[in-house]
């Protein structure tokens, strides 16, 4: 795995400038710049790390026989997974409201109230940032009513760029690949910046607008343009019943929020 040090630039506001893609004549993604995408790979490496190390923590027994058979993680704790990423200079995650930037849900506690908005219950697993740029988000129990959240649908719905869960089923660009293509796969870069978050700057697509290039098996547009932002933001459906079966192509929507 490549050392840190170098993508530590990744964490600074600027990067969020430098593409791995850029449209063509035609409206196509092309590779523009070889060096950032060696790089997301290397990034990419990196959150997988945290997903093995974050898997002790994760309730429920869910098991996908093609891809992975059943594990509990290693055995290391809390304290020990946080001196890791400490030491590699990462910004723990310390926001006391919940926010999809910021938090993986995990665990709903459903209100009698559908009007309440999601509020932050417990941190069951520890995020971390790379200066400006999300890393690894933390795992959370959140309450709320629903009409923003339902425990039924927020609990287990697919995951999307995840490659591991124990508590619900996940998808991410690597599955399906050999031993070494997988590492062959981009880490989604989001950076927050005040109160403006940028999801998935590399995305060639504004997941508000109609999308232009169809590629295979692309399952895009049977998505409102709010269920995308849905999507995109918590990486899950949280309040949408739609049927998904992993086979929904998220990854050229991009999205910038402020608050």
């Amino acid at each position: 795995m490549q050392d840190i040090e170098p993508l530590r630039k990744y964490g600074e506001l600027e990067a969020i400038q430098w593409r791995k893609f850029e449209k063509n004549s035609r409206g196509r993604p092309e590779v523009v710049q070889e060096n950032v995408m060696v790089d997301l790979w290397d990034l990419y490496a990196y959150s997988r790390v945290h997903e093995i190390l974050t898997l002790p923590f994760q309730p429920g027994t869910f098991v996908d026989s093609f891809l992975h058979k059943y594990w509990e993680g290693p055995n290391i704790s809390l304290e020990k997974q946080h001196e890791f990423w400490l030491g590699l200079g990462l910004t723990p995650i310390d926001s006391p409201v919940f926010h999809p930037f910021y938090h993986e849900i995990v665990e709903v506690e459903q209100s009698d109230d559908p009007e309440e908005r999601i509020s932050l219950v417990q941190e069951i697993w520890r995020g971390y940032m790379l200066g400006y740029m999300m890393l690894c988000r933390a795992g959370v129990k959140v309450r709320g009513g629903t009409n923003h959240i339902v425990k039924s649908i927020a609990e287990n719905s697919v995951m999307y760029w995840a490659f591991w869960r124990r508590n619900r089923p996940y998808k991410d660009l690597s599955h399906g690949w050999g031993h070494n293509s997988q590492w062959r796969t981009d880490f989604r870069r989001d950076y927050r910046d005040n109160d403006t978050f940028y999801y998935n700057v590399d995305a060639t697509e504004n997941v508000l607008l109609p999308f232009v290039y169809k590629g295979p098996n692309l399952n895009r547009d049977m998505l409102k343009p709010e269920e995308r932002v849905e999507l995109l933001l918590n990486r899950c459906f949280i309040r949408t019943n739609k049927v998904d079966d992993r086979l929904l192509w998220l990854y050229d929507d991009g999205y910038t929020e402020q608050r």
